[in-house]
């Protein structure tokens, strides 16, 4: 595997605070680019009120010490990525970019929130992505009940209800952009992949890159598909592999774990995991015509007995499934939830 350092001494004087947030990740890091004027943000942490008292105590006095926040990149519109751009945006007039396919995204769900009536139905509707309404509750013996699931999200919501997260209001990007912030070049690369809209941000007089979720040192993104998706993602990310791996960047930066210190050899690494599912995938049809289930559980066992764990299990095997499709391995029957598989 290549190399991953968990904390070297970082180029250009770049900080990392981390934040904490739900499992299974249960933490999301952010990046203070020194600018000749300021600073620069890569991602804006997950609202909890443990990431606003960090914000408040550590983050923020180093951007009122004379060198206010100049601009703050958003990778993609997940909610760990996302949470405090508005906020910061309003204290410090700063620049916002993100991806313009993400940004609507991130206009989605806000106005999702804004239409729920405190129980987060309508979140648990809209990214439930249809494979767990098609799993049954007996499978899952020993596991909280729906109502214990959406009790807990309900307390999530109400533990947050006061922070205050107004939205940005961006610069839109679409990648193959170069930024100077105050005499710092960045250049905007878009990955889609993780999410349609992801970007990644080259430092490019250190040729530091900035991932987000694209390229993490230990675990793989997650490249999900749901059931009313037309086209598996999975093509698109590893051709933004392929770019990260041309780039040759001097180090990367991720949200999530450590730094990795040699980028394009952890690129051609998950290029060649995406090789082995697809193996897998196939391996798992060969003796007939499967479900999307049924191909998920041979080929993530372990996940098998948890619902959200085999829910995103079969989002990823659907990715790789509709990728084999394309490339004419496979051959699919049936919509939606019901579509099952078999070589062609």
């Amino acid at each position: 595997m290549a190399d991953v350092v968990d904390a070297p001494e970082l180029p250009g004087g770049i900080l990392r605070f981390t934040l904490p947030m739900f499992p299974p990740l249960d933490h999301v890091h952010l990046w203070l680019i020194p600018t000749g004027n300021g600073w620069a943000m890569f991602d804006a942490g997950f609202p909890t009120p443990q990431g606003v008292d960090k914000l408040e105590t550590e983050i923020q006095p180093l951007l009122t010490d004379g060198r206010r926040l100049e601009a703050v990149f958003i990778s993609h519109y997940h909610p760990d990525h996302t949470a405090f751009a508005g906020r910061l945006q309003r204290a410090f007039d700063c620049d916002v970019y993100i991806h313009e396919a993400d940004w609507e995204r991130m206009q989605l769900m806000q106005r999702m929130r804004e239409s729920e009536d405190g129980s987060g139905e309508a979140f648990r509707r809209r990214f439930s992505s249809g494979w767990a309404e098609s799993l049954e509750d007996h499978e899952f013996e020993g596991e909280q009940s729906q109502d214990q699931r959406d009790s807990m999200f309900s307390r999530m919501r109400e533990e947050l209800q006061n922070i205050d997260l107004p939205m940005p209001e961006p610069t839109l990007l679409n990648g193959g952009e170069q930024i100077d912030i105050g005499g710092r070049q960045f250049e905007a690369i878009w990955t889609p992949g993780h999410t349609e809209g992801h970007l990644c941000v080259r430092e490019l007089d250190r040729n530091a890159l900035f991932t987000g979720d694209h390229l993490l040192g230990r675990i793989t993104p997650h490249v999900g598909m749901w059931p009313d998706q037309e086209r598996s993602p999975l093509p698109d990310f590893e051709q933004s592999l392929e770019l990260v791996h041309e780039l040759n960047a001097s180090i990367a930066l991720p949200a999530h774990e450590a730094i990795i210190e040699h980028p394009a050899e952890r690129a051609a690494e998950i290029l060649e995991h995406h090789q082995v599912r697809r193996r897998e995938m196939l391996n798992a049809v060969s003796d007939g015509d499967h479900s999307v289930k049924d191909i998920a559980i041979r080929c993530f066992p372990r996940r098998a007995g948890d619902r959200m764990q085999l829910t995103m299990a079969m989002s990823e095997t659907v990715a790789h499934l509709e990728a084999l499709v394309e490339e004419g391995e496979l051959t699919r029957s049936g919509p939606g939830v019901e579509r099952r598989y078999h070589l062609s």
